[in-house]
């Protein structure tokens, strides 16, 4: 097994999951325990029992997620990745709905093409989408590649400002030159990705607590290669590109 995020080590992602994994557990046993306090009429907190059973459940997703990301950088096989992500994708509705955490959706989103997803997993992220009214243009675009009569909810409007908005100007320019697209897409990945997120809780995670490093990944870039029918041999080997999600499934 070859570690596909450079930034850790085969110890350091096994031990991430080993840990995230037992935080997963504890999380199942408080779940039982408030469910069975609620049949029991015994309010184990001062808000109500359902509300904190829904925190709880949203975390889950987020432990899981984090072992998703850990498990693609250490180096597994793909088609265990294929597996924990068909587990986590019904969580999201219910996690949205308390943390609206965009990155987390744009990759499970863009993943979700990768794993060439069933379209129900994309009716389930649309209609996370159109509830909200989440007007972001990456995230129309993505989906309506999956979902021809999906409406998006967005005129090149972007939720984030850095970094993805740069991606419009790759999706405009792949119409008449695909070549130039890569380029740009390659600008994207080395110039603008990384920098585009110093705000984020993650950023330089792998600095500051290598335990926590779970992977630095552009998903939506790998995504918008299939979408757009790009050549992504030059991507080959760059930080933060999915190249062995995208090609996976090649020979099949």
């Amino acid at each position: 097994m070859e570690v596909r995020d450079k930034y850790g080590t085969i110890e350091s992602f096994s031990n991430l999951i080993e840990e995230e994994s037992g935080f997963i557990v504890e999380v199942e046993k408080t779940i039982e325990r408030l469910k069975d306090s609620e049949i029991k009429g015994i309010q184990l907190y001062p808000r109500p029992n359902l509300d904190v059973l829904e925190d709880y459940k949203a975390e889950k997703l987020y432990y899981k997620y984090d072992i998703l990301l850990a498990s693609y950088s250490v180096g597994k096989d793909i088609r265990e990745i294929e597996k924990q992500y068909k587990d986590i994708v019904p969580l999201v509705k219910r996690s949205w709905k308390l943390r609206q955490d965009y990155v987390m959706l744009l990759h499970i989103l863009s993943m979700g093409i990768l794993l060439q997803a069933d379209t129900n997993i994309f009716r389930n992220l649309a209609n996370v989408v159109t509830e909200s009214k989440l007007n972001d243009f990456l995230i129309d675009y993505l989906i309506g590649y999956k979902l021809t009569d999906y409406l998006p909810m967005s005129e090149h409007q972007f939720k984030w400002k850095r970094p993805y908005p740069f991606l419009d100007t790759i999706i405009s320019v792949a119409q008449t030159n695909k070549e130039e697209a890569v380029k740009q897409l390659k600008l994207y990945l080395t110039k603008k990705w990384y920098r585009g997120h110093s705000d984020t809780g993650w950023y330089n995670i792998h600095v500051i607590n290598s335990g926590s490093h779970s992977g630095y990944w552009s998903f939506e870039s790998g995504a918008l290669v299939k979408v757009l029918g790009l050549d992504d041999s030059s991507l080959k080997g760059l930080p933060y590109y999915p190249y062995d999600m995208v090609h996976w499934n090649d020979t099949k």
